[in-house]
């Protein structure tokens, strides 16, 4: 007789809910938001280039389904990661034409240098894949915290224990190692500090 199967406890819930709400796109997506908007003051101009963002983010979760759907990938999560190359390179080749559309119609330089952020970051986290399977839940939390609190108000470094709490639940969901999750973590701050530094 096949034993029933057991209710997910209070806690795995919690890690469930967690890792979907701040799943990416939706951190970066919110944080090049809050960026455009305070790049684009005053005006609609910050209006314009965070309405770009949203767009892109969209359209990435709608691809991504669609691979789902179809069978070209398992979940969302990319949790495979021989799973991983092929969306992450398409996300990254069109966050790249997206950032020359910008470019081209004159976005601020405030939104240029963190737009770039996501082409760069898809490129790096393309190449670490073949290596490991780091976690880009927690790459992409630490980094849009790491980026509010750069470009927006340093006040938003509070915002730290949303990438820890992604780490959690990604760990209790069992997706990730803790050193996985550490990785994603130092991958998505590191690159957007130091982009930011270096572009000034």
């Amino acid at each position: 007789m096949t034993a029933p199967p057991s209710t997910p406890s209070a806690a795995d819930r919690l890690a469930r809910h967690t890792a979907r709400c701040l799943s990416p796109p939706v951190l970066p997506v919110a944080a090049g938001c809050a960026v455009s908007w305070h790049a684009g003051r005053p005006g609609y101009a910050g209006l314009v280039w965070g309405a770009t963002a949203a767009v892109c983010g969209a359209v990435a979760v709608a691809v991504m389904a669609l691979g789902v759907r179809r069978g070209w990938w398992s979940d969302l999560a990319l949790s495979r990661r021989a799973e991983r190359p092929l969306p992450l390179a398409c996300a990254s080749a069109a966050a790249a034409v997206v950032w020359l559309v910008c470019l081209r119609a004159g976005a601020p330089r405030d939104v240029l240098v963190p737009g770039a952020l996501a082409p760069a970051g898809g490129a790096v986290f393309v190449l670490c894949t073949r290596f490991g399977k780091v976690s880009l839940h927690t790459c992409a939390a630490a980094g849009s915290v790491a980026l509010l609190a750069l470009r927006v108000d340093p006040v938003c470094a509070l915002l730290a224990p949303l990438p820890v709490a992604v780490g959690w639940a990604r760990i209790r969901l069992g997706a990730h190692t803790p050193a996985q999750v550490w990785a994603g973590g130092l991958l998505g701050a590191g690159l957007t500090v130091a982009v930011l530094l270096i572009a000034g």
